[in-house]
């Protein structure tokens, strides 16, 4: 008996799947960055690198990174992405995202206007038992690719007693992340 042939038995379709991986995890943006990194110390293009080569560089890089990982950088990067500030392709959270257009809506500027202003003592709305606090020191309407949707983005200046300010003085917030001091309880 034959077997039906599976779109991912075929060697294009594993090729495609394995591409995608590179471009979801950023593999081949560093890839790239090797390819045609230059400065004082090190010049990919005069040391004429084998693709082979750039393949072990990256590999080594990633292993490196992995190896000296620190708890207060992965904090970071949580907050980052817990408030949606990383920048990180939505397609890979994302999918539905991939069909949205990120261009500024033809309604602007006639928006929902921003909930908070200049001035206002926030927080960022529970998650947990650290949650940072500040205030908004401006804002801007943006693409929020966890919600694939526009809305108000803020700027927050941490007080000197929220759990940030160890590593920064200032973080953005999207608006539905936030409350006002005085409505907590």
């Amino acid at each position: 008996m034959v077997k039906p042939s599976c779109p991912t038995d075929s060697p294009s379709a594993y090729q495609n799947g394995y591409q995608q991986a590179l471009e979801d995890f950023a593999i081949a943006n560093l890839l790239t960055q090797l390819q045609s990194y230059s400065s004082a110390d090190f010049d990919a293009v005069q040391m004429n690198l084998a693709q082979t080569e750039v393949e072990s560089l990256a590999a080594m890089l990633i292993r490196d990174l992995t190896a000296n990982l620190k708890g207060m950088a992965i904090a970071g990067y949580l907050n980052a992405i817990r408030h949606g500030s990383a920048d990180i392709s939505p397609n890979l959270f994302h999918p539905t995202c991939r069909k949205l257009s990120v261009l500024l809506p033809e309604i602007f500027p006639f928006v929902n206007p921003p909930r908070f202003f200049y001035g206002d003592k926030l927080r960022w709305i529970p998650d947990g038992d650290k949650t940072d606090w500040g205030i908004a020191i401006g804002r801007f309407y943006s693409f929020a690719p966890h919600l694939c949707a526009w809305t108000w983005c803020y700027l927050i200046w941490l007080d000197c007693l929220s759990p940030s300010y160890a590593w920064t003085v200032a973080d953005t917030a999207w608006e539905d992340d936030l409350e006002r001091m005085e409505e907590a309880a």
